[in-house]
């Protein structure tokens, strides 16, 4: 009988991942068949102070935009305000949503370089993000999947999708450099060229088998 930590779902099958997550699946011997979901229950109170969070954030927003465009001068302060708002409202729905832990790894890292390029254009000083912050931090995430991968080949499926994202993210610093729009080439042009070797390697490099379950997974 293979179990599902995640959804606490049993499977009477041969599955190795979850339909619902896709997360690995854990065989727990033979036992007495319980392939069932499980009990609908009320939802918890938790919830509220979610929908408060989020509110509140909104209310953030709102206010710090309105004096800031009632007192006369160009935004910016409101405008930081508002994306820490906006980022910590992303951020907490990303953390609470059941997934693997690299999926949310890979979302953070994601948003978090997101926000702080748009707050280094709310400061009208945005070439240290898009220099230094935005293709360091994707280079960083696809030399940490990549590890990943290689070093726990049992569940390569549950990090390629991660992998593939952020691989085709990474492909935008290098287009940025292109048109002038960064000052400093390096690290733009390692995050690309780490990119363009990576999706080379998921390519050229998977086993048959790979493919097929790649195929099968995708309803290719």
């Amino acid at each position: 009988m293979n179990y599902c930590k995640t959804c606490k779902v049993y499977y009477d099958t041969d599955l190795k991942h979850c339909i619902l997550c896709n997360g690995e699946l854990e065989h727990e011997g033979e036992t007495e068949p319980r392939y069932k979901f499980t009990e609908v229950t009320k939802k918890s109170k938790s919830r509220f102070f979610l929908r408060l969070f989020y509110f509140l954030n909104f209310i953030s927003a709102i206010v710090s935009l309105y004096l800031d465009y009632t007192s006369g001068t160009p935004l910016t302060w409101s405008l930081i305000v508002s994306i820490t708002n906006a980022y910590a409202v992303i951020m907490l729905f990303v953390l609470t949503v059941p997934t693997i832990w690299i999926s949310k790894l890979t979302k953070s890292i994601i948003i978090t370089a997101a926000g702080i390029v748009l707050v280094g254009l709310a400061l009208r000083d945005h070439a240290w993000a898009l220099d230094y912050v935005l293709p360091l931090a994707i280079a960083a995430n696809i030399f940490l999947i990549s590890i990943l991968i290689i070093a726990n080949k049992k569940k390569w499926f549950d990090y390629f999708a991660s992998l593939s994202i952020i691989t085709v993210i990474g492909l935008i610093p290098g287009l940025l450099n292109l048109l002038n729009l960064t000052t400093v080439m390096w690290p733009s042009m390692v995050c690309f060229s780490l990119s363009v070797f990576t999706l080379l390697g998921i390519i050229f490099l998977p086993s048959k088998s790979s493919r097929e379950e790649f195929r099968r997974r995708f309803h290719i």
